[in-house]
């Protein structure tokens, strides 16, 4: 049984006791209470009120799968939540971008016969495998308990943040088409559930598919090297701290990174290359420029005096200023009138921007002590 919170007594209760009355029998075992869709001001909607919402205007203007996965996100079982157009805009983002997957992998398979088991090759294809079986497994076990917003997060992050911007960016340095199209389907199996029409279409555009999608199994669990999927985990934080530093930098200069003895770096050099946009990855004897501490490698990234100078006193204003608001912010919270007075909602924003600048504050002093070290 499904149906929404407010009519619990009012409707659940008594299908029950009739049903009980009537064949002596529980009529159903299971009751999916769901939040109601509230309006943009947190209130119910009712046509009295006018603040109703057609939503075949919306799927006239997003499409259906947009809506299907804007309504779920972030909506656990019975919460009441306001109904967000920016939710919808969002995931109607992500059908584009499983779109964008799609056209992508095409265009580098070509012609041929594809749903061979794959091969890994390279310690991203071990590391994607990890991440698309380890997104199944969860998927899996949050609907069966369900918890649809939880499973559709899931699906969001591991084909937007693991599959396009870190498998698909790394592929462009390797060909292994088998591997191309295991990750296609796979990513269009778990978004199914959650985004129907998008996935069934892209999946009978493929021209290694006869079948339709919604009849196929649920991925089965494929094999892989644990120790190398590990190894491009390293290697993700030596990219994102460089990168993060780079945008730290003044200009805007296509960096050289240098290494000393690191096999990992020297294993995967062009991959390094490509992800970051570096000018070269090149191995040095004697070590200069800006060390990038934070993934533990032996790395820097090959920067002049000068800017080392102007992005060191950059840190330190930056730092000075996030410490001043942090103080700022702690006087705040320790106010009790605020507390007690203020809405509870910026108190809470308060408190979360008080996080994030104490997160700020202790990366500025690791990268302090890395330049002064």
């Amino acid at each position: 049984m499904e149906t929404g919170g407010d009519i619990l007594y009012a409707w659940v209760a008594k299908m029950i006791m009739l049903g009980l009355y009537a064949t002596d029998k529980v009529p159903f075992k299971h009751v999916y209470l769901h939040g109601l869709v509230l309006d943009e001001k947190g209130q119910k909607m009712s046509k009295s009120k006018g603040n109703v919402l057609n939503p075949m205007d919306i799927i006239a203007e997003y499409g259906s799968d947009a809506l299907r996965l804007g309504i779920t996100a972030s909506r656990s079982a019975s919460q009441n939540q306001a109904f967000a157009v920016s939710k919808v805009v969002a995931a109607r983002n992500f059908c584009n971008k499983l779109w964008n997957i799609a056209r992508f992998i095409e265009g580098k398979l070509g012609e041929g016969e594809r749903g061979r088991a794959p091969t890994p090759k390279t310690l991203v294809d071990h590391w994607i495998i990890r991440e698309l079986n380890n997104a199944a497994a969860d998927i899996d076990r949050q609907m069966e308990g369900y918890r649809f917003a939880e499973a559709g997060e899931i699906v969001y992050h591991a084909i937007w943040d693991n599959v396009a911007d870190w498998f698909i960016e790394a592929s462009k340095t390797q060909d292994n088409p088998d591997m191309l199209a295991w990750v296609l389907d796979t990513s269009l199996k778990i978004a199914h559930p959650f985004a129907p029409f998008v996935t069934e279409t892209i999946w009978q555009s493929l021209n290694w598919h006869s079948d339709l999608l919604i009849s196929t199994a649920w991925p089965a669990p494929l094999e892989y090297d644990e120790i190398a999927a590990a190894e491009f985990g390293r290697l993700q934080k030596l990219v994102v701290e460089a990168r993060y530093v780079i945008a730290e930098l003044p200009g805007n200069e296509r960096y050289a990174m240098l290494y000393q003895n690191d096999s990992l770096i020297a294993d995967n050099a062009d991959l390094i290359k490509h992800l970051i946009r570096l000018k070269e990855v090149t191995q040095v004897d004697q070590a200069r420029g800006l060390r990038l501490a934070a993934s533990n490698r032996e790395a820097w990234l090959d920067v002049s005096e000068e800017t080392l100078y102007e992005h060191q006193t950059n840190l330190e204003v930056r730092l000075s200023e996030t410490r001043q608001f942090i103080n700022t912010l702690e006087a705040r919270l320790s106010n009790d009138s605020y507390v007690a007075k203020a809405p509870a909602k910026l108190v809470e924003e308060s408190r979360e921007q008080l996080e994030i600048k104490k997160t700020l504050m202790d990366r500025l002093e690791a990268e302090l002590d890395v330049l002064k070290a």
